[in-house]
């Protein structure tokens, strides 16, 4: 039989995360300047990417899941680069703002679980990072020349959204990194450049060296990234996704528990506000 109490935390839970998500739904809501910015830097990094792809020949010999050209690879890898980044860098800004501003130490005291509170954070760069990688992918099939006439959309916006899912714990893990000893922002930063790295954004992973090529297989953003290619050409993706929501149920759990100890430590040494 289920306590009154976990019956009761629950539904406040879910409170939370929503209410959460629409006060930052809410406070970004006028940012449409900056994002434009964001989306016009991006594509002029993916356009000198076409540049180059022009002069270069792909090797036989080489691994690029199918894709037609350098570009059509690369393009893919920095469109799932934005995922990454808003699982785990924008994450990480996102907890240490608020507590820098104090409303972390707020949040904590309402009866809510930690893990709540961390999926809540969460939320809105979730839903951003899709919808932005799905204007890229929209641009790049309708002005780049990236080729998506065999795509299967359902298909890409499953791994994309099960990528994401895969790919979040590292962000909650990090978060809690920065609530209780702090540098999370470099940490993250360094992280989504390993990352990228060792997943193939830019090149493909079997031209690695053995050992980091080993690591690479079992990593949810290797996994997401060779998903979306995948289901871009319209080849098979279920495996993928599969896997990614089987990673997704194992390390969110796990990365929400290392966030809730993350707070516990924080209020310990009472630094749930920082200066």
């Amino acid at each position: 039989m289920v306590s009154s109490a976990t019956a009761v935390r629950g539904p406040a839970a879910g409170r939370a995360m929503l209410a959460l998500l629409r006060r930052d739904l809410t406070e970004r809501r006028g940012l449409r300047l900056p994002f434009v910015l964001d989306l016009a830097f991006g594509l002029l990094n993916l356009l000198v990417f076409l540049f180059v792809s022009r002069v270069l020949t792909l090797s036989p010999h080489a691994d690029f899941t199918r894709a037609a050209s350098y570009f059509d690879f690369v393009a893919v890898g920095i469109v799932f680069l934005l995922v990454l980044q808003a699982a785990t860098v924008q994450l990480v800004v996102r907890v240490t703002t608020e507590q820098r501003a104090g409303t972390l130490e707020l949040l904590v005291t309402q009866p809510v679980p930690g893990w709540a509170l961390a999926l809540g954070l969460a939320g809105y760069s979730f839903a951003f990072a899709l919808v932005r990688a799905g204007l890229y992918l929209a641009v790049l099939g309708g002005f780049f020349g990236l080729h998506v006439g065999h795509a299967d959309w359902l298909g890409v916006v499953t791994v994309l959204s099960l990528g994401m899912l895969g790919t979040l714990p590292v962000g909650v893990a990090l978060m809690g990194l920065a609530v209780a000893i702090g540098h999370g922002d470099s940490v993250a930063r360094l992280t989504v450049v390993a990352l990228s790295f060792l997943s193939g954004a830019y090149f493909p992973a079997s031209a690695l060296p053995a050992a980091p090529r080993a690591v690479a297989g079992a990593l949810p953003s290797r996994i997401a990234l060779d998903g979306l290619r995948h289901a871009l050409t319209g080849a098979a993706w279920g495996r993928a996704a599969l896997i990614l929501a089987g990673a997704a149920a194992v390390l969110l759990p796990l990365s929400a528990w290392v966030f809730d100890r993350a707070l516990w430590i924080a209020k310990r040494r009472g630094v749930l506000t920082r200066e």
